[in-house]
């Protein structure tokens, strides 16, 4: 796996190829960032996110965030663009908003906020950020920043905010961007509008206010918001913390009592976070979890199965995974996670039994489809493997590994020109472009029809946007 100090340095190296490859004339005018700007810079941030940074691709963790914002944008007014809400793994507590209605979001804050409310709060918070268009404005007030240097900034906070000190600040600050990052931060009327509108934004949605107030206190607790130097400062600085949640309580208390006494549901909210904290904490971590804390509850004990299935302690995990099974084994969650293990243990049979019996309640489970696929290709069966791993690709449509499997799968059915292209282009992803040039000069080869030259052409073009942004 790579390492934190290794991801930092490509990053660094990323943000500075960024900068020289898109000169700051790349917007005609800084002095108005337009929305058709915005727009630009958000979807050129958005192939840098789902290329370069671990995007959490599970529909049952997304799928359950994005109902959250989709709750904040009923009550907010109407935007002059889409909300996109990504989720990255990340232990930070954090959440961003940046340009055109972006909104990224961390595991490490749904792994430690305590309740539905605390993370709807985080969220609403920046989604005022967003309809105020806050770093747009703090854009065209800066004049200085050019494309490059922006997309250098937005993907320096995914790597920055993991470290600590001097190093992580100096990500940003070392790159041909940083020199004007601090002129990107977040003023105390920005903060107070976020404050104000999120609060808003919370309680017409139906969430209890007092949410907000005990998420800031946790997150300013963890030094989150204590203006640190491991996240650049237009994400980080949020001034007058101390004032902020003071004033915060205030307006709360003068809200009618049946607002203030909310009771909300947070079933779901503790199945996502089960899912996160076994997933994408680490693993020792995870387990300490899931034992240590005297539950003996039946999600407890399928969040220690998936902890031991990651530290490969199999025949643990499997007593665990009976367990759960046995106290709510119609769950489709359960269901998933256990053939899942199965798969990754070799019991081909169970895993395709149970992943089917999912994707069959579920079709769009991500998560249980791509095992599925998985599972039934090592039975033999390609066609349903293909079939199942080209549902998953409409979805991920840049994620390598998915190009990778599906490649292999149509490769053994004979579908060579569908191989060698997605071949061609996971490895793209994966920069590895001597491979690319090789899969993709087989595909030219091979292509005889007009549908084929089409695909061909479009491949050319994405990944050679891929690499104009990259500077490769």
């Amino acid at each position: 796996m790579t390492s934190v100090r290794g991801m930092r340095k490509r990053v660094l190296v990323f943000a500075c190829l960024i900068a020289l490859v898109f000169p700051s004339s790349v917007f005609s005018n800084f002095g108005e960032f337009t929305i058709r700007d915005e727009l630009e810079l958000a979807r050129k941030f958005d192939l840098v996110i789902e290329t370069r940074f671990p995007v959490i691709q599970d529909t049952r963790i997304i799928g359950y965030v994005q109902s959250l914002v989709d709750r904040l944008i009923a009550a907010m007014p109407p935007q002059p663009f889409p909300i996109k809400t990504t989720v990255v793994r990340n232990s930070a507590l954090n959440a961003f908003a940046s340009a055109a209605g972006h909104i990224t979001i961390f595991t490490g804050l749904i792994a430690n906020m305590d309740n539905e409310d605390e993370l709807a709060s985080v969220i609403a918070h920046e989604l005022a950020h967003v309809s105020e268009r806050h770093i747009a404005k703090s854009i065209e007030k800066s004049q200085l920043v050019g494309a490059g240097s922006l997309l250098g900034i937005l993907a320096g906070v995914l790597v920055g905010s993991q470290g600590g000190g001097d190093g992580a600040g100096a990500l940003v600050l070392g790159s041909v961007a940083g020199a004007k990052a601090m002129q990107l931060k977040y003023t105390r009327e920005n903060e107070k509008d976020a404050d104000q509108y999120g609060l808003g934004y919370l309680v017409d949605a139906g969430f209890a206010p007092a949410g907000m107030t005990s998420a800031f206190n946790k997150i300013r607790k963890l030094q989150w918001l204590g203006g640190g130097g491991d996240v650049p400062s237009y994400l980080s600085t949020h001034p007058g913390m101390d004032d902020r949640v003071v004033y915060m309580q205030e307006r709360i208390a003068r809200l009618p009592a049946n607002v203030r006494n909310r009771a909300s549901d947070n079933e779901a909210f503790e199945r996502v976070k089960l899912l996160v904290q076994a997933w994408y904490t680490d693993p020792n971590t995870a387990k300490a979890i899931f034992t240590s804390s005297g539950k003996s509850t039946c999600p407890f004990v399928l969040g220690e199965a998936i902890a031991l299935s990651r530290l490969h302690q199999i025949e643990a995990a499997k007593i665990r995974f009976d367990e759960a099974l046995a106290c709510n084994g119609n769950d489709p969650l359960w269901m998933r996670e256990y053939g899942r293990f199965s798969f990754e243990y070799g019991d081909l049979e169970t895993a395709a039994k149970y992943l089917q019996e999912v994707v069959l309640r579920d079709p769009n489970d991500l998560f249980a489809l791509f095992f599925y696929a998985r599972a039934v290709a090592e039975q033999g069966n390609h066609a349903a493997s293909v079939s199942a791993m080209e549902r998953v690709l409409k979805a991920v449509p840049r994620d390598a590994e998915v190009l990778e499997y599906l490649a292999r799968y149509q490769a053994a059915m004979g579908r060579a020109f569908e191989a060698h292209l997605n071949f061609a282009k996971s490895f793209a992803y994966k920069r590895k472009f001597s491979k690319y040039n090789f899969h993709l000069q087989k595909s030219e080869a091979l292509a005889q029809t007009p549908p084929q030259q089409e695909q061909l052409r479009k491949v050319r073009e994405e990944i050679a946007e891929f690499r104009e942004i990259l500077g490769i």
